[in-house]
């Protein structure tokens, strides 16, 4: 991709970014991400044929740099694994119950399971250190599980993370968080 293009995708996709996510728009257009933006709709057509591509860059966009994130705290043999799996744990909820949930709510399938596999089995890899001995796939799903966004829509998301972090430290065996 030319260095203009790739300057323009990123633009674009920040700007589209925080007008969705933080900004907590949920209906907007392409006309207003492009005036935003500063670039042509032409421009913004070419990179994302719709609404719903843009935002599906969007999540892979922002899913790419927390994995990156998640896996950089899951090999740091540095730091104890306990503390490595409840940072894990804290990187994934904040990705997906708050940075990600207006983008989920505004695709017509909202998140594919299968596109967490890489994260759970990550997770599940890393329970195995602490836990030989038990069911580490399913402990990872349980703590996904908890993770859901539409538990935010009912708790305050700090009450939320703070309750998802306690109960993994409790299942695990790790004690207080």
């Amino acid at each position: 991709m030319r260095a203009d293009a790739e300057r323009n995708r990123a633009a674009i996709l920040a700007v589209a970014g925080r007008l969705i996510c933080d900004e907590k728009r949920d209906n907007v257009s392409m006309d207003e991400i492009a005036a935003a933006t500063g670039v042509g709709k032409g421009t913004l057509f070419r990179r994302f044929a719709d609404r719903e591509g843009l935002v599906r860059a969007l999540v892979e966009d922002r899913t790419e740099r927390g994995w990156q994130t998640a896996r950089e705290l899951a090999a740091n043999t540095t730091v104890p694994v306990n503390d490595r799996i409840l940072a894990f744990v804290a990187v994934v909820f904040d990705l997906t119950a708050i940075e990600l949930a207006p983008l989920m709510r505004a695709l017509p399938d909202g998140c594919q399971s299968d596109s967490w596999a890489p994260w759970r089995a990550l997770l599940a890899d890393l329970i195995a250190q602490v836990a030989p001995d038990a069911d580490t796939e399913f402990l990872a799903m349980a703590i996904f599980a908890s993770m859901r966004p539409e538990i935010t829509d009912m708790v305050a998301a700090p009450r939320h993370r703070a309750g998802v972090l306690d109960l993994t430290a409790r299942i695990l065996g790790l004690g207080d968080s």
